[in-house]
């Protein structure tokens, strides 16, 4: 075995920094998250800006491993998590970060989108 300086302790712990900064980043850029009923399986962010997109864009998909490290960083972020679970079941099986909101999805993320804007104003 050929020992390139980097035992497998800060292998691990370099990847587990990336994901984490990933996550960060993605939870941070968006406008608010969407999870299962729950909030155990699958967390979605969501952002828009009209003034510069046409449609909705997901910022981040997590799965159940990363369920716990998402919702300590949205929290701390002070980030709405809507727990909608067609919705986030919809979104985590159809879509990849960077994805636009495709048209036969667009009137679910607009309901979720309208009580968002709601909650700002109130």
């Amino acid at each position: 075995m050929i020992n390139l300086g980097i035992d497998i302790y800060q292998q691990q712990k370099f990847s587990f920094y990336i994901s984490f900064e990933k996550i960060k980043q993605g939870i941070k850029s968006s406008d608010f998250l969407v999870s299962d009923e729950h909030s155990t399986h699958r967390l979605i962010g969501l952002r828009y800006d009209s003034k510069i997109m046409h449609e909705p864009e997901i910022t981040i998909v997590c799965a159940r491993h990363e369920m716990a490290t998402a919702k300590q960083i949205a929290f701390s972020l002070g980030k709405r998590i809507y727990q909608k679970s067609a919705l986030s079941a919809i979104l985590f099986h159809n879509y990849n970060s960077g994805q636009k909101i495709r048209c036969q999805d667009y009137n679910e993320v607009a309901k979720v989108y309208a009580s968002f804007l709601y909650s700002q104003k109130n």
